[in-house]
């Protein structure tokens, strides 16, 4: 701990790909990270959000405990497998944020990633959360092809 309480980093940080026991934790984590540690782009995540493939999202440990996560999937086509995949979370224990361990989840991620064939990682970030778009361009990512519509709905049917 530093002399604010916060936990600090150690050793003993590990990151690993997430097995099914690890949805407790980070169901935690995410209810933990609420306010100023939230960022626009992460609305509250529904525990139906967490389940069924996790061959595509890691954690990480400090010893036993697990202090963050990145929830993403491999999006599929109707002819097969894709080369694509898209990060839907990514949460980081209070205690353990600013301390490099994001950028940690996020090089692991794409090292998966790359074992399992993908070809391009993608993430959809809301535009004014200027941090988080600051830290995935030092990750390497840039503004993409995609651009998003939205249209609000009126009225009664």
């Amino acid at each position: 701990m530093d002399r604010g309480g916060r936990a600090t980093m150690s050793d003993t940080i590990a990151i690993q790909d997430m097995d099914a026991e690890d949805v407790a934790s980070i169901l935690e984590i995410e209810r933990a990270t609420k306010g100023r540690h939230r960022a626009a782009t992460y609305a509250p995540m529904p525990d139906s959000s967490i389940g069924g493939e996790i061959d595509y999202s890691v954690v990480a440990k400090d010893g036993e405990r697990i202090i963050g996560f990145l929830l993403a999937r491999a999006v599929r086509s109707p002819s097969g497998p894709s080369d694509v995949a898209w990060i839907d979370f990514v949460g980081i224990h209070p205690d353990y944020q600013g301390q490099g361990i994001g950028k940690k989840l996020l090089e692991a991620w794409k090292n998966l990633c790359r074992r399992k064939g993908v070809k391009k990682v993608r993430i959809m970030l809301n535009w004014r959360d200027w941090w988080m778009q600051s830290f995935f361009e030092s990750l390497g990512f840039s503004r993409g092809e995609l651009v998003d519509f939205q249209a609000d709905i009126q009225g009664s049917a």
